[in-house]
C-alpha cells in the first residue's frame, strides 16, 4: 500500500528509452526495490540472532545486500526505472522496515518484562 500511495503522490512516468520490457503505471518509487529491501532486510534481521559466528553474519549481510542491489540494478537494466526510483524504493522500504523492527522490539521488551514479573 505504501508503494501505491507514493506512486500516486509522485506520478512519475517511466523511462521510454531502450526498454526491454513494457510495463504500465508510474515509476517512482520502484515496487521491486521496496519489496526486495523489505523481504531480505526482514529476513536478515530475523536470522541475525540464530547465526552465532561473525563470518556467518557477514555472509548473511553480504548475501542479502547483493540480492537487493541486483534486483534494483535489474530494474534499471530492463529500462523500467530510473536510478532515483530504485534509491527512493530502498529509502522508503528502509524507513518502513526500521519502524517495523522498532515496534517489534518494543513489543518484545514489554512482553518479556510482563512475563518476567509474573515469574518472580
Amino acid at each position: 500500500m505504501l508503494n501505491q500511495l507514493l506512486k500516486v503522490s509522485f506520478q512519475r512516468d517511466r523511462p521510454n528509452l531502450h526498454r526491454l520490457i513494457e510495463i504500465d503505471g508510474y515509476s517512482f518509487p520502484s515496487g521491486h526495490a521496496m519489496s526486495a529491501f523489505a523481504v531480505y532486510g526482514a529476513l536478515s534481521f530475523l536470522l541475525w540472532h540464530d547465526i552465532s559466528t561473525r563470518w556467518g553474519r557477514i555472509a548473511l549481510i553480504l548475501t542479502s545486500s547483493v540480492i537487493i542491489l541486483m534486483i534494483g540494478i535489474s530494474r534499471i537494466y530492463l529500462g523500467v526505472h530510473y536510478p532515483s526510483d530504485i534509491i527512493g524504493g530502498f529509502l522508503a522500504s528502509g524507513i518502513w522496515l526500521a519502524l517495523c523492527i522498532w515496534f517489534y522490539q518494543r513489543y518484545q521488551e514489554k512482553y518479556f518484562m510482563k512475563r518476567y514479573k509474573r515469574i518472580n
